[in-house]
C-alpha cells in the first residue's frame, strides 16, 4: 500500500521590475528626471553653455566691419605729390660761407631769393657769386638768374651768365654763355650750350666747354671759332 506525501505551494511576493543595463551608467540624471527639469532652466543651461562663443563670434564680425568701412587716419592715405613751393623767400638777401678758420669762401648776392625743401636749392634772381680758392684765385659770376645747392657746392648760372676767374697773379680767364655750370669744390666752369672764352686778347668760341682754374686748362668742344694771341692759359679743341 503506497502512501502519498502532503503537497505544499511557494508564494513569493511581487517584486518591482528593475531596469538592467551592461557596463558603467551614463553620466547625468535619469532620463527622467531630465524630462521633468522645466524649459526655463535648460534655456538657462543653453545660454551658459554657448553664450561666450556666440559673444565673441558678434565681437569679431564687428571688429572686421569698423577695420573696413571706418575712414582711414592721415598716415594711411596715399602721399601727396611734393609740391615745388618756397618754404622761405628773401629780397636783396646776401647768402655768406666761410671755412673752418672763419674766411669768407663763397658769397651770393640776388634782388629775390627763393628756398625749396623739395630739391634743397636756391633760386636767386639777379645773382653775383664771389668764390675765393685755396691758391688765392677769385671767381665772381653773374646772371639773370642762378639754382644754387643749399651748401653752394654748385651754381647753375641762366641767362647772360659770366664767370671771370681771376688768378693770384693777375691773368683771368672770362666765360660768357647762356647757360654756365660752376663746380665751386671741384673748381671748374662748364657749359653745354655755345660759349665765348677771353683771355687777354684771345677770343674763342665753341658749341660747349669745360674750364679748370687748378690747371687753367680750357677743353673746346664741337664747332670752335678761334682768334689765338700768345697766352698763358692752355687751350684744347676737340
Amino acid at each position: 500500500m503506497k502512501s502519498r506525501l502532503p503537497s505544499a505551494e511557494l508564494h513569493l511576493p511581487d517584486l518591482p521590475e528593475v531596469p538592467v543595463a551592461i557596463g558603467a551608467p551614463p553620466p547625468g540624471p535619469p532620463l527622467e528626471r531630465r524630462r521633468a527639469e522645466p524649459w526655463a532652466q535648460r534655456l538657462r543651461s543653453l545660454l551658459t553653455t554657448y553664450l561666450p562663443l556666440l559673444m565673441m563670434s558678434a565681437l569679431a564680425a564687428l571688429t572686421w566691419w569698423l577695420a573696413r568701412y571706418s575712414p582711414r587716419t592721415t598716415d594711411e592715405r596715399a602721399p601727396r605729390e611734393v609740391r615745388h613751393d618756397p618754404d622761405y623767400t628773401a629780397q636783396r638777401a646776401t647768402l655768406q660761407r666761410f671755412n673752418a678758420e672763419g674766411r669768407l669762401v663763397a658769397q651770393v648776392e640776388g634782388e629775390q631769393v627763393r628756398h625749396y625743401p623739395d630739391t634743397e636749392e636756391i633760386e636767386v634772381d639777379t645773382v653775383r657769386v664771389a668764390t675765393t680758392g685755396p691758391d688765392g684765385r677769385r671767381t665772381q659770376a653773374t646772371a639773370r638768374q642762378a639754382v644754387a645747392a643749399d651748401d653752394s657746392s654748385r651754381y647753375s648760372l641762366q641767362g647772360g651768365a659770366r664767370v671771370l676767374s681771376t688768378a693770384a697773379d693777375g691773368h683771368s680767364v672770362q666765360i660768357d654763355g647762356d647757360h654756365l655750370l660752376v663746380l665751386a669744390k671741384e673748381r671748374r666752369v662748364q657749359a653745354d650750350k655755345p660759349v665765348t672764352v677771353r683771355q687777354g686778347g684771345s677770343t674763342l668760341v665753341a658749341d660747349a666747354m669745360e674750364f679748370d682754374e687748378t690747371t687753367q686748362l680750357v677743353t673746346l668742344r664741337g664747332h670752335v671759332r678761334a682768334v689765338l694771341l700768345p697766352q698763358d692759359v692752355k687751350a684744347t679743341t676737340r
